[in-house]
């Protein structure tokens, strides 16, 4: 687990400097929100306790805060939010197991505050 949340942050990493003169496209973004929701969760998942999780995901989700709010973003835009629902829906099959494993760690921690703040950060950068 651990070398796959290494993997997808040098992914973003080298992805964003290498694009530094391009705009990313709605579905680079909403990938890369994925990516980052993906990292925030892991972070979650692998700590011993509830408060561990918690902070753990804060950490995380504030290192990635960025692919969060560019995801956001696409909101104000109906032509992009159209194309990024499309790649979400062209790619449900990548995202399903990243849902179940929110749900589970969601409903592992349902009384930790600490865990539901980072879960409502990543819905509302």
């Amino acid at each position: 687990m651990r070398a796959l949340v290494i993997a997808i942050l040098v992914g973003l990493l080298s992805d964003i400097g290498c694009r530094e003169d391009t705009r990313p496209t709605p579905a680079e973004i909403t990938d890369r929100a994925w990516a980052a929701h993906a990292v925030v969760i892991a972070a979650g998942e692998r700590a011993p306790t509830c408060a561990e999780a918690g902070a753990a995901m804060q950490q995380a989700f504030a290192e990635l805060r960025p692919a969060f709010v560019a995801a956001m973003a696409l909101d104000r835009d109906k032509a992009k939010l159209a194309e990024a629902t499309d790649f979400l829906e062209a790619n449900a099959r990548r995202y399903a197991d990243l849902e179940t494993r929110m749900i589970a760690l969601a409903d592992r921690c349902a009384d930790d505050l600490t865990v539901q703040a980072a879960f409502d950060q990543m819905s509302s950068p």
